[in-house]
């Protein structure tokens, strides 16, 4: 690369020099606008010709999720008739004659509280209040404030209140049982979402639970291979 000498150059020429450097600087501004304006059009276009292909699975899932549960239908309202199953039950689990293939369907069920939880958790600290000074009553009380720990969200786990039940019916207070009671009845569990979870055998007769969501899939992972008999379930699971 030639070196310029400046102090040889003339005034013309170091003016000139400047308008060529200026020019340069600019054309390599509007090189890198234009590189950066094609990236923007090429994420634009990449996300819109990415989004119809999701589009058609998102609407493939939702089908094929309302196809499992309208199957079982039938057969959970006959599993009711015939094995006295409640109402209420959360899930059902359906196994084939083979034991190879099992489909397990249900609702996510989210904990709550009705505005009366926490007239129900004074009524039991009121109860510990009223506790002699004793080492034996220092320590239920402990026990009890442990037990009465909300999550995040201010609910109460549902196994701690059958806790505090067991202590309720044994110490027979009225105002404990009262208190404990509220909050039973406090109690208002909600259906976060539907679910479906399979899982089958392969010929070492081992168990897999078969990955539906899109991201449980790994990309450098074999795609699970057919039977002979039929193409393995699919499984459906809640997204958060």
């Amino acid at each position: 690369m030639e070196t310029i000498d400046l102090n040889k150059l003339t005034p013309e020429q170091r003016i000139q020099l400047a308008k060529e450097l200026e020019d340069a600087k600019k054309a390599q501004k509007q090189a890198m606008k234009n590189q950066r304006e094609t990236y923007k059009i090429l994420v634009s276009d990449t996300v819109t010709d990415v989004f119809k292909p999701l589009v058609g699975l998102s609407k493939h899932v939702i089908n094929i999720k309302k196809l499992v549960f309208d199957s079982f239908d039938a057969i959970i309202e006959m599993k009711e008739d015939i094995y006295g199953v409640k109402q209420g039950q959360q899930s059902h689990t359906f196994t084939d004659t083979k034991s190879s293939i099992s489909i397990k369907i249900g609702y996510r069920v989210t904990d709550g509280y009705d505005d009366t939880f926490s007239t129900g958790i004074e009524k039991v600290k009121n109860y510990m209040a009223r506790l002699t000074d004793t080492e034996g009553a220092e320590k239920f009380r402990k026990i009890l404030s442990a037990l009465l720990r909300t999550d995040a969200k201010g609910n109460l786990k549902p196994s701690r209140v059958m806790e505090l039940r067991q202590y309720a019916n044994e110490e027979q207070d009225e105002e404990l049982n009262d208190g404990v009671r509220i909050i039973e009845d406090s109690y208002k569990p909600v259906k976060s979402c539907q679910f479906v979870e399979v899982k089958f055998k392969d010929n070492n007769n081992k168990w897999h639970s078969l990955p539906l969501s899109i991201s449980a899939f790994d990309l450098e992972d074999e795609p699970v291979a057919e039977t002979e008999e039929k193409e393995p379930n699919k499984k459906y699971t809640c997204t958060k």
